[in-house]
């Protein structure tokens, strides 16, 4: 049995039918180009199919988590229906182990808000009436 460690960030992690969970990692790496140096993302698919490890993964792992997934490389065929076998390596997780949180992002400052007409009249109303009583 083929054995495979993938360490990364949690992409994504969706649940779907018949206990089945996927989780996309993402792994950065530095790539030399012809303008210099630049980061790229690398990305794989995992699945799991195991109840109990799937809740697990649901409770203990957040988008943008470190993650390190351990598991088997299980060879399938695509189409068993055609003339010639195609296989495909399905990277299966048995275990897992979290990794730092991810990183908490500030909040976006909030844009300053536009006061309409009628606001803006009833304000300079109110502000207009209280000054006519004290003049009085």
């Amino acid at each position: 049995m083929f054995r495979f460690t993938a360490n990364g960030r949690v992409g994504s992690i969706n649940q779907y039918k018949n206990n089945t969970v996927s989780i996309s990692l993402a792994a950065d790496r530095i790539v030399e180009g012809r303008d210099g140096q630049f980061t790229a993302t690398e990305w794989i698919r995992c699945v799991s199919f195991d109840a109990d490890l799937n809740k697990r993964l649901l409770t203990d792992l957040d988008k943008g988590q470190s993650v390190t997934l351990e598991g088997r490389l299980v060879p399938r065929v695509r189409d068993k229906n055609a003339d010639k076998k195609i296989y495909e390596t399905t990277l299966e997780i048995t275990g897992f182990k979290p990794g730092a949180a991810p990183k908490a992002q500030s909040p976006k400052p909030s844009p300053p808000t536009l006061k309409s007409r009628a606001t803006a009249a009833r304000e300079r109303g109110r502000s207009t009436s209280s000054h006519s009583q004290h003049r009085a």
